[in-house]
């Protein structure tokens, strides 16, 4: 893989280096690319996330904790300087693909450092049962980019209080809280492996990875930052807004928690908005506007939901999800709360 040199930009926020990886995917041709960062203490939230359920604003706040909202799917992170971010962008739009292929070889790496890691679910990597890597998607027109964290040293309890995730995600992972489920590369690492700081690591990833190298001109960081631009923006900061008449929420195997909000107007569907930490299938993918024009002006009973839905294939826009159950995931999730 080619790896893209940071060297003359200097530490920037997070959102920089996402800019970076949509400049890498939208306007070069670089097949396989690569760069690794780390960051001050951030919170980065996926696209469909509601930033105050997954967010302690107010401990991020009195911390100093920067937060940001990304444009791909997933899950809420926290990153420190004892964490490491690991880009990749790649030609393939097989984003399942590209997905397995970067786990592996991140899995590689890790074992050849005498830690025994291997994929987990969607988008982690796990040694035993905590996960030292946390991954996400974003799909592009013939290119995909792929992020994750590397814990080497972060700082748990810093983590533990500035994301909230809900209590049935973590009960889902069979522990009881954040802290529980994750560990530290330093903790595990053997002293074999040479590796004794975070830059050790960091550049032994390098390494290990790397077959050839580019570094971005001038020109090239001037576009990234106005990409970056874009990331902060406070309405896409922020998401929605809307107001809505009913919230069901639920955990679906192999595509995450999703939230169903609904907006009523004389008991008839007025709009339909999808969160969560599930993946979108693409850029353009847009379930909320589908949903919204299905189920307009229909009512909120599970007769209705099937027979608008019937010819819909919700896997088209989000990875994994099927229709019926997302209607099951509604309708169950509305019984048992009555």
């Amino acid at each position: 893989m080619i790896h893209i040199e940071l060297s003359d930009i200097g530490p920037s926020r997070l959102v920089y280096y996402l800019a970076m990886e949509e400049y890498l995917a939208k306007e070069t041709s670089i097949d396989d690319a690569f760069f690794l960062w780390r960051v001050p203490p951030t919170v980065i939230f996926g696209r469909n996330q509601v930033m105050d359920a997954e967010v302690n604003l107010e401990y991020c706040k009195s911390h100093g904790v920067n937060v940001f909202r990304r444009k791909s799917g997933g899950g809420c992170v926290y990153s420190d300087l004892g964490n490491i971010m690991i880009s990749y962008v790649t030609s393939s739009d097989n984003v399942s693909q590209a997905f397995a292929l970067y786990l592996d070889r991140l899995c590689q790496a890790l074992r050849s450092l005498g830690v025994d890691a291997a994929p987990s679910g969607r988008n982690d990597v796990m040694i035993a049962d905590r996960k030292v890597s946390g991954n996400a998607f974003r799909q592009l027109p013939g290119r995909s980019i792929v992020h994750g964290t590397l814990l080497y040293d972060t700082d748990f309890d810093a983590l533990s209080r500035a994301i909230t995730p809900s209590k049935e995600k973590i009960e889902s992972k069979g522990v009881q809280s954040v802290r529980q489920r994750v560990v530290n590369l330093k903790e595990v690492l053997p002293k074999s492996s040479g590796i004794q700081s975070v830059e050790q690591l960091q550049d032994y990833i390098i390494r290990y990875f790397k077959t050839d190298s580019y570094k971005l001109s001038l020109l090239e960081c001037k576009r990234v930052e106005e990409i970056e631009r874009t990331y902060l923006d406070e309405d896409f900061l922020r998401g929605s807004n809307r107001s809505y008449s009913r919230t069901i929420s639920g955990k679906i195997p192999d595509v995450g928690e999703i939230q169903v909000c609904i907006s009523l107007r004389d008991n008839l569907i007025t709009a339909v908005s999808l969160g969560g930490d599930f993946f979108l299938k693409s850029d353009a993918a847009s379930p909320d506007n589908l949903l919204s024009s299905l189920l307009e002006g229909c009512y909120p009973d599970r007769t209705s939901f099937c027979n608008r839905l019937a010819n819909v294939d919700m896997s088209e826009y989000i990875a994994g999800l099927t229709t019926p159950a997302l209607i099951d995931l509604i309708f169950k999730q509305n019984s048992e709360n009555q």
